[in-house]
């Protein structure tokens, strides 16, 4: 089976808003069972099953993250798990998983600087998203492309304010910005980070 379906992430940092409080050097996520759904039928297909990274890398620009092989459709959902691998679980990325209790186990690390002190945000929650397409994408002998637009700029804000990421009060602020910074999703088969419109 040829991949003809393929996921991909842009991270727009709205460029107008560049702060010096907190610098990324690092940020990735765990996930698995990714899969496109028809609506209302609710059949669906997996694009990957098994556990990968995904590396926001900033600069905009969008990076290829996933692929498979789907058979012919129309689908008009996304669906896929931020996800805390499991005890015996196969990841493609050791940092996931420091020891063998689930306090020990995260699905989103995020690294960098606030305020010029160094950081390491690490995530315990699992999170299922699912995003509405715009247009429906057509599967079948034409390689298509899926991509998810994350806005990092928001994950350690209060309102306009900075966070300190180090500070465990500030935990669960975060972990719901992480959640709210997928924005949308959209049928993207060039790749250039815009809509298509057919």
């Amino acid at each position: 089976n040829t991949e003809n379906t393929s996921m991909s992430v842009l991270a727009d940092n709205n460029a107008n808003d560049n702060p010096f409080e907190i610098v990324l050097t690092e940020a990735k996520a765990l996930i698995t069972e990714v899969e496109l759904e028809t609506e209302p039928s609710g059949s669906s297909h997996h694009i990957r099953v098994e556990p990968f990274v995904i590396h926001f890398t900033a600069g905009g620009f969008t990076s290829n993250v996933t692929s498979g092989s789907l058979p012919s459709g129309t689908f008009n959902k996304i669906k896929f798990k931020i996800h805390k691998p499991e005890d015996n679980e196969n990841i493609p990325d050791p940092e996931f998983r420091e020891g063998s209790s689930g306090s020990q186990r995260y699905s989103f690390i995020i690294k960098g600087t606030y305020n010029s002190n160094s950081f390491v945000f690490k995530s315990r929650r699992s999170v299922n998203m699912v995003f509405s397409l715009p247009v429906p994408v057509v599967t079948g002998n034409i390689n298509r492309n899926i991509t998810l637009v994350v806005n990092p700029n928001s994950w350690f804000k209060n309102g306009n304010v900075y966070i300190d990421p180090r500070d465990p009060s500030n935990e669960n602020l975060i972990e719901d910005n992480i959640r709210n910074s997928f924005k949308r999703a959209f049928k993207d088969d060039d790749r250039n980070g815009l809509p298509d419109d057919n």
